[in-house]
């Protein structure tokens, strides 16, 4: 058995072991000479989305818009283009006129995730508005109503989350900013005789609310409201200011009483603050601001199944403001002279403003310099910034010797569900060597079995390969393949691949050919031959066993380091931690000649020697 383990400890020199360099100096026929593969390119990326998909052909599609819409309306239209900087579909001086009717935009921009019409003008004098509307507009002297509108959204798909933002300028009246981060976000339509609901019933809203904001800042809105609606009850502007203010206070305080568990102490007190300073800003009008941050993501059936209680108002963590515009507090740059390992409160809001460039001119490269360190340590909020940097400018400046820890941050990011763009990962795949590449998605590897989740999926590895399970072994090479649900690593995508094909496994098999079509081809980066060496090497761990029994003669017979409790099966596959032999520092155990040459030091993570084996 000791002999056996001897030629298992080389086989720790496979997949993520011996270095090419090691590898080159093989003997080898002379007449045999490989070829060369070709440098990895990125495969042609597809637009994210339908819309990204069409815009560039927007300018046509518009044009079939406008035909079609001539037919009810007079268009017409200065100059319209895609423009490939910001992706967008730019109009110009657009006007729609029937009868009475005008409508004009100045220009109109819409991209993926913005819509903006600038100089919209409306004229609203053919328009069957109500006589209290039309009086204000006359009072404002905006029958033509002028300003500006924003919409936003940007969206994960794949998760439903978006975060939304409209905002609607009027000229003279005033500016209106609404704000939402939803989770999960859903719109589920009636279906009769579904769940007991009749066809004709209100769809439904499902998802978490992150936060809500509604903003609106007065340009005499208030003033002409006072007027004319004063003036319709027989008082003057002042006297309907002051009725209006002493009605909110009422009103808010009564509003909140009336809820199930509404007199609550610290309901009450909240309502009176709210109350007040409602009252604040009807009495000197400029700018209210109702904010909703719960302090976890609040279920939307809490605010849509009846009636909403004080429980769920307190839930919202709701907040009102009322007063001048809330400015970015401005820095000099020059002031931000933190050391990247200084602490995390002061480190992270220094690096999302020069990341972000909010209240500091923009400098990715300095805020990436700050919060590197820190995402390698595995802060959750680090690693998401470093990935919101990288989104940004994937190609910024990283030193080197930083770049292996910024790609293993980023595939840990990822298998953690953060929102990581595939060309920061490919920016940094470009930059990095293929004995890197295998180093980087070691030590994430590594760092991810650290995690509760990370040991859980170890021992499933584990149970795979004593049982020969062949599709749980594939499952896990395409887990591996898609890093979605565990840090990316190709070196095992290739390996558990073929391992689970030699099997029998034909879905695994077209897994394995097409990463091996993807290398030969230049469109991804591996060291196939030393891929090629461990999997051959621990496929004859697998075969080793006996078919009778499961077990080889001396397979009762554990290695000296293993203790009573350690698998002896788990004693046999490359890559076993001391953790699954009683060793302490998580590190594989080998003989103390292989250990030499080929094991990391535990302190710096997993190299490029290291073997990643089912589990380690």
């Amino acid at each position: 058995m000791r002999v056996r383990t001897a030629v298992l400890a080389a086989v720790t020199a496979a997949i993520g072991g011996a270095s090419v360099a090691t590898a080159g100096a093989q003997t080898v026929p002379a007449q045999i000479v490989p070829a060369k593969r070709p440098a990895a390119t990125a495969d042609a990326k597809w637009p994210d989305g339908l819309m990204a998909f069409a815009l560039p052909y927007s300018p046509y599609l518009f044009d079939l818009v406008v035909h079609a819409g001539r037919s009810v309306a007079e268009i017409t239209y200065g100059t319209r283009r895609y423009d490939p900087v910001t992706r967008s579909l730019v109009v110009t001086d657009l006007e729609i006129r029937r009868a009475a009717f005008q409508a004009s935009i100045g220009q109109l921009r819409v991209s993926v995730d913005e819509a903006v019409y600038e100089n919209v003008a409306v004229d609203t004098r053919a328009l069957p508005l109500d006589p209290t509307t039309r009086a204000i507009l006359r009072k404002l002297d905006r029958e033509t109503v002028t300003g500006d509108v924003a919409v936003t959204g940007r969206m994960d798909a794949a998760a439903a989350d978006y975060d939304l933002s409209a905002s609607l300028g009027i000229d003279g009246a005033g500016t209106l900013e609404i704000t939402a981060e939803l989770e999960g976000f859903h719109i589920l339509a009636p279906i009769e005789g579904f769940d007991g609901i009749d066809a004709d019933a209100t769809p439904k809203f499902a998802g978490r609310l992150r936060s809500a904001r509604i903003a609106f800042a007065d340009a005499g809105l208030a003033s002409a409201l006072y007027e004319v609606l004063g003036g319709q009850q027989g008082m003057t502007a002042e006297q309907a200011r002051g009725t209006a203010s002493m009605m909110a206070g009422i009103g808010v305080t009564a509003l909140f009483s009336e809820l199930p568990g509404g007199r609550s102490p610290r309901l009450q007190e909240m309502a009176r603050s709210w109350s007040a300073t409602i009252q604040s800003f009807l009495i000197q009008p400029d700018r209210l601001e109702v904010s909703l941050d719960p302090a976890s993501p609040l279920d939307l059936a809490r605010l849509t199944r009846g009636t909403v209680g004080a429980e769920d108002i307190l839930a919202l963590n709701p907040t009102v403001v009322a007063g001048r515009s809330r400015r970015v507090a401005l820095v000099d740059p020059t002031t931000i002279a933190l050391a990247p390992d200084g602490p995390i409160e002061a480190v992270l809001p220094a690096a999302e403003a020069l990341v972000e460039g909010r209240g500091v001119p923009q400098d990715i490269a300095r805020g990436v310099t700050l919060v590197l360190p820190t995402a390698r340590s595995d802060n959750r909020a680090a690693i998401g910034l470093l990935a919101r940097a990288l989104a940004l400018d994937p190609g910024v400046a990283i030193a080197q010797d930083q770049l292996r820890g910024a790609y293993a941050a980023l595939l840990l990011a990822k298998a953690d569900k953060l929102s990581v763009a595939d060309g920061s990962l490919d920016a940094l795949r470009r930059r990095l060597s293929p004995e890197e590449l295998a180093a980087a998605e070691d030590e994430a590897l590594q760092r991810w079995r650290r995690t509760k989740i990370g040991e859980s999926q170890r021992q499933i590895e584990i149970g795979a390969f004593e049982a020969r399970d062949w599709p749980t072994i594939r499952r896990l090479a395409f887990a591996y393949y898609e890093g979605a649900t565990m840090p990316r690593n190709l070196m095992r995508a290739y390996g558990w691949a073929s391992i689970a094909a030699a099997g029998g496994d034909r879905l695994a098999a077209g897994l394995r050919d097409d990463l091996t079509a993807a290398v030969s081809e230049g469109r991804m980066v591996l060291p196939m031959e030393r891929a090629r060496k461990a999997t051959d090497d621990l496929w004859r761990l697998i075969v080793s066993d006996a078919p009778s029994g499961g077990r080889g003669a001396d397979a009762g017979a554990a290695p000296p380091e293993a203790t009573p409790q350690t698998s002896p099966r788990a004693q046999q596959i490359p890559g076993a931690s001391r953790s699954e032999t009683g060793a302490s520092d998580g590190s594989p155990r080998l003989p103390a000649d292989a250990a030499a040459r080929d094991t990391p030091e535990a302190s710096d993570g997993p190299g490029p020697t290291e073997t990643p084996g089912p589990a380690d």
